[in-house]
């Protein structure tokens, strides 16, 4: 039998397959995120499952080649999914299961679970390893969306990227969870700076059902939705979806809270890895060096020197928060040359990471297979060296 150390480190390897690996650090951190996510034998259920969603009679004879009983092996399900360790698709009467990703996924699903522990364990994570693992996915999982009052008439905007679209298109299934981030800072005393509310973060699809089945989220109209949606963008939140064209959630963020845009501010080039479609731009001749657009701006990107405001591209994330803070209309949002295009669905999304993913580990193992071949070479040359150190053949 495998200790509960090693049980859990086997959990994290095999989470760490999947397209949004689950990394290890020095000091073990992930491994008290395991332990409040699943107890000993979730761990060994979740260990036969994947990013896919499966019948439970499919993963609980998996689950038995790890110790876990089948008359219990559902019962484990049920309980995960009220903990928020896995996803739950209910489809014409039958219940697939699926294993979801730390961010987005397991963390935001612990909005009933927080603790101080919880929080300052994954913003530790986060900085550690998992923020790396993120940003350097083939596809990000999630995308900036600018907000509406940023956006003219002449902008040619896809419904992928028109955050009242997309509410639009959720055909009724709309909702709207608390912020797992402030809800974590709250807790230890370090409360957001850009806003007093919570209930501001959109559940779509399979995460409004997870979230309306467990009580976790208050079902929206349309213009309910759209009444938070203007607050928000008056408060000068950035919005973030899911990365898929009929998204899961959308978030509004800030940089003193969020992980996310946190782990962004801190790389020099943070427009690199992100999927945003849009950046902002200055017209010098009416910019006026106020100074109220870099004063929204949550990537610091906007300076003014010489009297002008000025725009780093390397970290503006074309969110347009800095564009209705302009009066004299010296800023407005340009298209990128190249567009992002997200996936379709969510499984499209993951599968697209998985194959890179599966591509680099192959060109990693290639190259650790070269440099053992090399390293045993010299190691046969070094051996026919004489004690002198010098070469025998020579």
């Amino acid at each position: 039998m495998l200790s509960e150390k090693d049980l859990y480190k086997r959990l994290r390897k095999h989470l760490d397959t999947m397209p949004v690996g689950f990394p290890a650090t020095r000091s073990g951190v992930e491994l008290r995120i395991l332990k409040h996510l699943f107890t000993p034998d979730e761990a060994r259920v979740a260990m036969g499952m994947t990013h896919v969603f499966d019948a439970a009679e499919t993963i609980c004879k998996r689950a038995m080649k790890n110790g876990v009983p089948q008359a219990q092996c559902e019962k484990r399900l049920q309980e995960m999914v009220k903990k928020g360790s896995i996803l739950c698709r209910a489809s014409d009467g039958a219940s697939g299961y699926a294993l979801v990703p730390f961010v987005v996924g397991m963390y935001e699903f612990q909005i009933q679970r927080m603790t101080p522990e919880l929080y300052e364990d994954a913003a530790c994570y986060f900085r550690k390893a998992f923020g790396l693992t993120y940003l350097s996915t083939a596809l990000p999982q999630m995308r900036v969306i600018p907000i509406q009052q940023s956006i003219t008439e002449d902008h040619r905007i896809a419904t992928y990227d028109e955050i009242r679209r997309i509410i639009a298109a959720a055909e009724g299934k709309i909702g709207v969870a608390d912020c797992i981030c402030r809800k974590g800072r709250d807790l230890i005393g370090k409360p957001c700076k850009k806003t007093d509310r919570r209930g501001l973060c959109f559940g779509f699809r399979d995460y409004f059902d997870t979230y309306q089945r467990e009580g976790w989220i208050r079902e929206l109209s349309e213009q309910e939705a759209l009444d938070i949606l203007d607050q928000s963008e008056k408060e000068g939140l950035v919005l973030q979806s899911t990365n898929e064209q009929a998204p899961q959630a959308v978030c509004a963020c800030c940089g003193c809270c969020c992980g996310v845009l946190g782990t962004l501010k801190a790389i020099p080039n943070p427009a690199e890895f992100v999927a945003a479609n849009f950046y902002a731009r200055v017209d010098a001749d009416l910019c006026v060096g106020c100074g109220l657009c870099g004063d929204r701006c949550h990537m610091d990107a906007i300076e003014v020197m010489d009297k002008k405001a000025r725009v780093d591209l390397l970290k503006c994330i074309g969110c347009g928060v800095c564009v209705p803070a302009c009066k004299p209309g010296a800023l407005r949002l340009e298209q990128k040359a190249r567009i992002c295009v997200p996936p379709e669905t969510t499984e499209k999304l993951y599968e697209a990471i998985l194959a890179k993913k599966s591509r680099l580990a192959g060109i990693r193992t290639g190259i650790k297979v070269l440099r053992r071949m090399k390293l045993n070479h010299v190691r046969k040359l070094l051996s026919r060296r004489s004690p002198t150190g010098t070469d025998p053949d020579m």
